[in-house]
């Protein structure tokens, strides 16, 4: 594990704590996140909801607190995934091979950040992929 690797499970990790002690309404802060948190809770808890139905004891049915917790939690975590994809494909892009930097270099995750990123920049409409094809060809990238 090198730095980056490291400061890739640092901010992960900041992230789920954060997430989970600001649960999931604060951790919601754009609408995107909103939208795509809500559906994934509900049908959750439709799945928990006859597990726990007639156990009082159960902290899911006395209040849903731990689980917006969880689902804070989740999102931080997706967050985090989200921008270290996004640093990782903007060095392979953008950046020439011979000016990476040196934080990236024996990177445990940058290979599956790679991919992830590849996969999301091929999904792309073809004239963004264009675009950015171009402006590597303008700066000689």
């Amino acid at each position: 594990m090198n730095s980056f690797d490291a400061v890739v499970y640092l901010g992960l990790i900041v992230a789920v704590v954060t997430g989970f002690n600001a649960g999931l309404l604060r951790s919601a802060v754009t609408i995107l996140a909103y939208l795509i948190a809500m559906p994934i809770a509900v049908w959750i808890m439709s799945l928990i909801s006859p597990q726990i139905d007639g156990k009082l004891a159960s902290p899911w049915a006395q209040n849903s607190l731990p689980f917006f917790g969880i689902a804070g939690a989740t999102l931080g975590a997706v967050r985090v995934g989200l921008v270290a994809i996004t640093l990782v494909l903007i060095f392979d892009q953008l950046v020439p091979s011979d000016r990476q930097p040196a934080f990236l270099t024996g990177s445990q995750l940058r290979p599956l950040l790679s991919e992830a990123g590849q996969m999301g920049f091929k999904s792309l409409p073809p004239d963004v992929a264009a675009y950015v094809d171009r402006i590597k060809k303008d700066r000689r990238i």
